[in-house]
């Protein structure tokens, strides 16, 4: 009996341009307060704004599947280059924030 490989990313429904967006922010907004890693907010961007699998992803990225799936995992040591690879389909890239949770908070005020 073959097994099928069941996918790691539920298929989502489609969400409207607006909906996508106030996803994104909340997702950013809690990577810059710290309440989720760059590889948690790298795959609920994916998953959750896009709506979309890794394969599919990759062909935005140009990256392998290990490489993508060590970063949504938190996993490695990926160059700059890199991460601003995997988060250039999000509009996104690397950049410096301060350490102190409360500097953070007084910036998104």
């Amino acid at each position: 009996m073959i097994m099928q490989r069941k996918n790691a990313s539920p298929k989502r429904p489609k969400i409207d341009g607006i909906e996508r967006q106030l996803i994104r922010e909340n997702i950013i907004l809690q990577l810059l307060t710290g309440e989720i890693s760059q590889g948690q907010a790298l795959r609920r961007l994916r998953v959750e704004a896009l709506g979309i699998n890794q394969q599919d992803y990759l062909k935005l990225t140009k990256v392998s599947r290990q490489t993508l799936s060590n970063i949504e995992n938190d996993k490695g040591n990926y160059s700059i280059d890199t991460i601003n690879q995997v988060f250039k389909p999000m509009g996104l890239k690397l950049g410096l924030m301060p350490i102190s949770k409360e500097l953070m908070a007084s910036f998104l005020k």
